[in-house]
């Protein structure tokens, strides 16, 4: 290992790596970078070699990111849950609101998310490998767009295990003829709510039921058509009208088996929650390395695999909350905050313990976890190759001719024999 006072010291403020094949991008998500004026987040990119190929003051906050380690330029969603994207030369790609967009009009319906908490409901940004198409995700539901606004695919993950609808199902369907009659028959219009539903239905019941309306003849037939109207547009049986607040879930938290006077019975612990809480939220998702396939990974440890159609492939299980997911090709990487799962041949491979989480530093050939004064190289497989300990926060690793780079603010250690990055 060599080193070497660094005669220009890296900025510090870009604070966030994501290696790629044509070099390293950096993110600056305060808007703290010198030289760049006044502005609200930066982004930096070098080339492989370490030298600054672009550098970019940004008038937009950084509140997600994706960057595809294969890929070429970055996504970001600022706070306000306008997405951009921009290319190797930073030059912008794409700037389109998410809060206006259909699908998120929908989720935000389904949950009545209000305006100061959508971009918390927002949790992934993520860009196509040749930045053709692009993913973001709110709650349970992922959606891949193309770079020209056209909807590719939309997905939804299933309830986290162990929660049951309270509220009973109603057999009764009906058409796109049926529901404009209900809605018209109810004096509504879409999008509706549940609570606009249940305010309508409670209306239109003491206008119309027999008992309240013992003098007028076609009240029974009245009510008959507002039973079956409610029904179609909630999809549960009319005795449960009343208290439809929207799905309500229950799941069994403990139960205990008593036995007492020589009979058994069980006691059992339930929570009851909305729907929003039921749902697995999408917590990661990324594109695959090789193809425009999609990672989604849920609150419940659950990953799974669609195709570019949006079509489920494979699902992994690994019981807790990934927070990143990377596919290499030959290796899939599943982090959570106190492991790294390896994955080869969709069989687990290797399983590497992240201690204080930090940075997952992921090339084509070897990854990297650092920390804040450490940095842990392992080979693709997982194998552990060494460790680069300093005395002063790490600011900057990527790969040179010669060997891996790794910076602080003052000094620059350069580790030789380290496998290329990239083949």
């Amino acid at each position: 290992m060599r080193y070497r006072l660094l005669a220009q010291r890296p900025d510090t403020a870009f604070r966030k790596m994501h290696p790629t094949h044509s070099g390293l991008v950096m993110i600056d998500d305060l808007g703290k970078a010198d030289g760049l004026g006044q502005i609200e987040a930066a982004a930096l990119r070098y080339n492989r070699a370490g030298a600054v190929k672009a550098k970019k003051g940004l008038q937009h906050g950084i509140y997600r990111v994706g960057v595809h380690p294969f890929g070429v330029g970055l996504i970001a969603m600022s706070r306000d849950c306008v997405v951009h994207a921009y290319d190797d030369d930073l030059s912008p790609m794409l700037e389109t609101p998410l809060a206006k967009a259909p699908e998120i009009l929908a989720v935000r319906k389904r949950f009545n998310i209000p305006d100061d908490q959508l971009k918390n409901h927002i949790r992934c940004v993520a860009l196509s490998r040749d930045a053709s198409r692009y993913l973001f995700t709110a709650v349970d539901e992922a959606w891949c767009v193309d770079m020209r606004g056209k909807g590719l695919w939309g997905a939804r993950l299933p309830f986290k295990e162990g929660w049951t609808r309270v509220v009973t199902p109603n057999t009764a369907f009906g058409t796109s003829a049926d529901v404009h009659r209900a809605l018209t028959l109810m004096g509504l219009s879409l999008p509706i709510t549940p609570e606009d539903l249940k305010h309508r239905y409670r209306e239109l019941a003491k206008q119309w039921h027999p008992d309240l309306n013992p003098r007028d003849p076609e009240a029974s037939e009245k009510m008959k058509g507002l039973i079956s109207a409610a029904e179609i547009l909630t999809g549960v049986e009319a005795s449960a009208l009343p208290r439809y607040t929207g799905s309500t879930f229950v799941c069994e938290m403990g139960r205990t088996e008593l036995e007492a006077g020589g009979a058994k019975f069980a006691v059992s612990i339930e929570m009851q929650v909305g729907e929003i809480h039921a749902s697995d939220w999408v917590y990661a998702a990324s594109f695959a390395a090789d193809s425009d396939a999609v990672y989604l990974a849920g609150y419940s440890g659950r990953v799974v695999l669609v195709d570019r159609n949006g079509e489920g492939m494979r699902v992994y299980d690994i019981g807790s909350v990934p927070r990143s997911i990377v596919d290499t090709g030959d290796y899939l990487y599943l982090l959570t905050d106190t492991r790294l799962y390896v994955l080869h041949d969709d069989a687990l491979h290797a399983v590497v313990d992240t201690l204080d989480g930090g940075d997952f530093l992921v090339a084509q050939t070897a990854f990297g976890l650092l920390e804040q004064k450490r940095l842990r190289w392992f080979r693709e497989d997982g194998c552990y190759l060494g460790s680069v300990i300093s005395r002063d926060p790490i600011r900057r690793v990527y790969a040179a001719r010669d060997g891996m780079v790794v910076e602080t603010r003052q000094w620059r250690a350069i580790v030789e024999d380290v496998p290329s990055w990239w083949e």
